[in-house]
């Protein structure tokens, strides 16, 4: 069952994937998922409801990040593929941002197509701000874990000045994935951009289930693929993918959760 879920999820994802400059966050729902949950149907739908019911703008689980410049947001940045897809990605080693494989895949297999700003965002004039400068990509693994696991690997160049992206910014330390659980609040990071463009927001996010991945009920848009997830301590636990559900009513957001075995391999592959 696992596995058929995976595939089927990759389908969607690669389906999602064509339009030209689309800003991609997987927001098509993707069918026949399965959670174990304890909530009944209408809660389930009022939880849905209190993220995505309303305008986000102002809302306490939407949040403009003021200072890009502070931790932890100075490690997350927009990652561009050029003349395809803008999304979110974070820094998470000496010289490696991670993001979606929906994401990296459209680069295809060309790092010269990838270009990372940290901590971007735009003053009050709209005029691009970019505190930390931007960085060109080395390399690209779209799925070192496998095609089924909405996680890739960027290998960047140092920047004009010949440092690496990790002694320009503070990298985030992967966090316990294994301890969320279920009504926990966590922090998604990223740049939405349906609302408001290339600004970063904190949004917060209400875990459903950790059974057969992440799911949570929260508020998104295009632009968010590849948004880091942090616990309290501001570590990251997983990173964001898309939207999913049962049906129109049973909505819920899906996440990557760097759990079980993955945080070992993952900083295998950071540390190369």
């Amino acid at each position: 069952m696992k596995n058929t879920l995976l595939k089927k999820t990759l389908i969607l994802l690669t389906l999602t994937a064509v339009a030209p400059m689309s800003l991609q966050a997987l927001e098509s729902p993707i069918k026949n998922n399965v959670y174990a949950s304890d909530l009944s149907e209408q809660e389930h739908i009022e939880k849905w409801n209190k993220y995505n019911g309303r305008n986000p703008l102002g809302q306490d689980y939407f949040k403009k990040v003021e200072n890009t410049k502070e931790y932890p947001y100075q490690a997350v940045g927009s990652i561009f593929i050029k003349q395809k897809t803008v999304a979110t990605a974070s820094v998470v080693g000496k010289n490696k941002i991670i993001t979606n494989y929906h994401i990296a895949k459209q680069a295809e297999n060309d790092p010269s197509k990838v270009i990372f700003r940290p901590g971007l965002t735009t003053d009050e004039n709209g005029v691009f701000q970019r505190p930390f400068g931007e960085f060109t990509a080395k390399s690209i693994e779209e799925a070192p874990f496998g095609a089924g696991l909405e996680l890739a690997i960027i290998t960047l160049n140092p920047n004009e000045e010949g440092k690496e992206i990790g002694e320009v910014v503070k990298p985030l330390e992967l966090g316990n994935a294994n301890a969320v659980e279920p009504r926990q609040k966590l922090s998604l990071i990223g740049y939405p951009n349906e609302h408001v463009q290339n600004k970063m927001f904190n949004q917060e996010i209400e875990v459903l289930s950790t059974k057969n991945g992440l799911k949570y009920f929260g508020y998104t848009e295009s632009g968010n693929s590849g948004s880091p997830i942090l616990d309290g301590d501001n570590s990251i636990v997983g990173i964001h993918v898309g939207k999913s559900g049962f049906d129109d009513k049973r909505k819920f957001l899906i996440g990557t959760l760097f759990d079980g075995n993955l945080p070992k391999l993952l900083k295998e592959k950071l540390n190369k």
